[in-house]
């Protein structure tokens, strides 16, 4: 059930990709959070509240389901709301054409929009390292918080995601933060290792532990280390033909780069759905 459930949600995705402005999950987060009372809002327990209270609700309706077919459309469109806001290929297609084009406004603006959302420390910021995180939040985080805890998972770690960028007030912000931090801390490290798999896995492994042996400080240090390390890793893991063994390098220009960088997700989410088929097989088998 799973399985199909993430290809019915990856085929709609690829599908509507031309139709789809935004996940249809913010618009809800962007008209409530402003509803809520002012006390409400700079509750720190808010976020934690909102989170449960979306899962619990998403989780007795799938409950309620008792048709296999209503199920798996359900568990479908749930995780298909969760992806987003966009098919990342869109928007990395959308800067090749304005790159090609001469168009500098446009891809200033797309590349500020890519690197939105969660970020690692200084030391590890990249365009590239971006897209890789860019692609764990709206592909990656989402599919294996489903195969976790099916719908309600999604939902969970889409809310908590979308949280964290669209709180404004200090302490609830710090608190949706940590909330999508506690949830991203093995679905990361999990993505990092399926493009370690997509690409050069030796070259993965090395930056994985190099970014996982650096001293962190604080609980700010914490949370960035797992964008970190799906940064450095993946961007690692990126491996041309025409330089075996010599490590992560750049391509002959930025475009082919970035055209690797979406032929290493598909690779990647082939390879997260073949595990998921394993796992299916061997948990129907016993």
């Amino acid at each position: 059930m799973i399985l199909l459930a993430m290809l019915l949600a990856l085929g709609a995705e690829r599908l509507l990709s031309s139709h789809r402005r935004g996940s249809a999950a913010d618009p809800v987060l962007a008209r409530l959070w402003p509803k809520l009372p002012q006390p409400v809002r700079g509750f720190v327990g808010t976020p934690w509240l909102l989170a449960i209270a979306a899962t619990t609700l998403v989780a007795l309706i799938a409950h309620q389901l008792s048709f296999a077919l209503f199920e798996l459309l359900f568990s479908a469109a749930v995780l298909l709301i969760c992806f987003g806001p966009r098919d990342l290929a869109d928007d990395v297609q959308r800067l090749r054409a304005a790159r090609s084009a001469g168009d500098a406004a446009t891809v200033t603006r797309l590349t500020r929009a890519l690197q939105l959302g969660p970020m690692p420390d200084a030391d590890h910021r990249s365009l590239l390292g971006a897209l890789f995180i860019q692609s764990h939040e709206r592909r990656f985080g989402a599919c294996l918080w489903f195969v976790i805890a099916g719908p309600a998972g999604a939902v969970l770690y889409r809310i908590a995601s979308r949280m964290a960028v669209l709180i404004e007030e200090p302490a609830a912000q710090r608190q949706a933060a940590l909330l999508h931090s506690l949830l991203a801390w093995l679905p990361a490290r999990i993505t990092a290792l399926l493009y370690g798999m997509a690409g050069s896995m030796d070259d993965a492994l090395d930056a994985f532990g190099r970014v996982h042996r650096e001293p962190q400080s604080g609980i700010d240090g914490w949370q960035r280390r797992s964008w970190s390390l799906l940064a450095e890793t993946a961007n690692a893991a990126l491996d041309w033909e025409d330089a075996p063994g010599s490590g992560p390098m750049i391509a002959s220009s930025l475009d082919a780069t970035l055209a690797e960088v979406l032929r290493m997700e598909t690779r990647a989410t082939l390879i997260l759905l073949a595990l998921v088929a394993m796992f299916s097989a061997g948990a129907w088998v016993s």
